[in-house]
């Protein structure tokens, strides 16, 4: 993306107007476009703080890896979405590292730590529009350990497969079992025989790489069973 494209974007931003011509090129000159395969670590314990990661095609995993390499899935980012938590250690309130990973081949902007704390620093609309944006996200990472500790896990994957669906607007969803069972924390042998009963009782269908859902409605009771 060339400068004119990159001021285009951030133009769309509502923390812009409210920033000095001077913070605008400092922004301007230190953003970089980076291009990542699918199944890449964007941010590991190796690459921690990146700085703030704005997508704008594919899909990013954020997660947290416990030290005997347990993976829970905090929540994805889409096309046109950002995230705030690659920027953790520039954030006061964050005392926690995530993983990132490139789930789809991504195309992103990045603004590195150390120019996004002086942005920060510099003006209050960047700084609210952030911590906006990391809020939101921990609702949705208060609603995933609600799931964990309030919800069996066949409920855990009903719940899953139909935020997939509404995410990507398609009942066909191209995961693996074993993505599945990273995704909400569990082990791929019983998110496999749980997706067994689903196809047996006609919720889904269960293809090589891929699931179908077929009847949202009982997922949907499966999720009010208690």
């Amino acid at each position: 993306m060339d400068r004119n494209s990159c001021l285009k974007y951030f133009q769309t931003f509502p923390f812009w107007e409210h920033m000095t011509e001077t913070d605008q090129n400092f922004l301007l000159d230190n953003i970089h476009e980076l291009h990542y395969p699918a199944g890449v670590a964007v941010q590991s314990e190796e690459k921690q703080c990146l700085g703030t990661l704005f997508l704008l095609k594919g899909v990013l995993r954020v997660y947290l890896l416990s030290s005997q390499g347990k993976e829970a899935t905090l929540y994805r980012l889409r096309d046109n979405e950002i995230c705030t938590l690659s920027a953790s250690c520039m954030l006061s309130a964050i005392t926690f590292d995530v993983q990132i990973d490139a789930e789809t081949d991504c195309v992103l902007l990045l603004l590195p730590a150390v120019p996004f704390s002086r942005l920060m620093k510099n003006n209050i609309y960047l700084e609210n529009f952030i911590y906006k944006l990391t809020t939101e996200h921990f609702s949705d990472v208060i609603s995933g350990i609600e799931r964990t500790f309030f919800l069996t896990l066949p409920q855990r994957i009903a719940a899953f497969l139909l935020d997939e669906a509404a995410d990507t607007g398609s009942d066909e969803l191209l995961l693996t079992q074993e993505a599945i069972a990273r995704s909400i924390g569990s082990a791929r042998e019983a998110v496999s025989r749980s997706l067994k009963k689903m196809s047996k009782d006609g919720s889904i269908q269960i293809s090589r790489g891929s699931i179908r859902i077929l009847n949202k409605s009982r997922l949907y009771e499966m999720m009010n069973t208690l």
